[in-house]
């Protein structure tokens, strides 16, 4: 059994890269957003294949998504989806709400997605407990412990939760590391110890967790 790790050098990254490739509706969406001052903060393939792998083997009837931004991980998603799927995605910025939905509708997914308007920490509590077999956290990191807290809820367990951004591009390592990194790092750890979580912190595009959701205590 090996104990280490295996580098990932140039060419094995682009191994990896080219088994990840994107549909081309993906593609179609990362080519119209390369000018986006946001571009550097696109989905990651390979997270976007896994996103898409958890959401078949969830069973892909409701997946919630907190921070929609470009749609990139959205597309992902909805084209995993069950036939009868849907996707609620919140995004608190009104002008890339506006813009994702665009996107939508060009790629034919809009019956799949709802993009729920407004911050967040407003629109969670709303939303019905266990209705959602996946969640997916992407947004304002100071935040995370926030959205994991509603996540536990709403998830039904056996589902999953996804952080994105866990080694904020390597920070969290630093001697001393700034308020998001260091939100970070309690998100991690929270999730990590969670009593109603079994997750693990992976290495993939600027690392994730990926957590299941386990019964309540005494919930059978």
């Amino acid at each position: 059994m090996a104990d280490g790790r295996t580098e990932l050098t140039g060419a094995l990254g682009g191994y990896l890269d080219a088994l990840a490739a994107p549909s081309a509706e993906v593609r179609r969406v990362m080519e119209d957003n390369r000018d986006d001052p946001g571009a550097v903060m696109m989905t990651h393939p390979e997270l976007g294949r896994l996103l898409a792998v958890l959401v078949a083997a969830s069973g892909g009837r409701r997946v919630l998504e907190v921070g929609t931004y470009l749609g990139i991980s959205a597309t992902w998603i909805a084209q995993a989806l069950a036939g009868d799927g849907r996707l609620d995605t919140l995004e608190a910025d009104a002008g890339r709400a506006d813009r994702a939905e665009r996107w939508f509708a060009r790629a034919g997914l809009a019956d799949r997605v709802r993009v729920l308007r407004g911050p967040a920490a407003d629109t969670l509590p709303g939303l019905p407990d266990g209705a959602y077999d996946l969640c997916y956290i992407d947004a304002d990191k100071p935040g995370y412990l926030g959205y994991l807290d509603h996540a536990v809820r709403l998830v039904r367990p056996g589902g999953f939760v996804v952080a994105d951004n866990i080694l904020y591009g390597g920070e969290v390592v630093a001697a001393r590391p700034g308020p998001e990194a260091a939100a970070l790092l309690e998100f991690t750890r929270t999730a990590i110890d969670h009593p109603r979580l079994r997750t693990v912190a992976l290495g993939i595009g600027d690392g994730i967790t990926l957590s299941v959701v386990r019964d309540a205590p005494g919930g059978g």
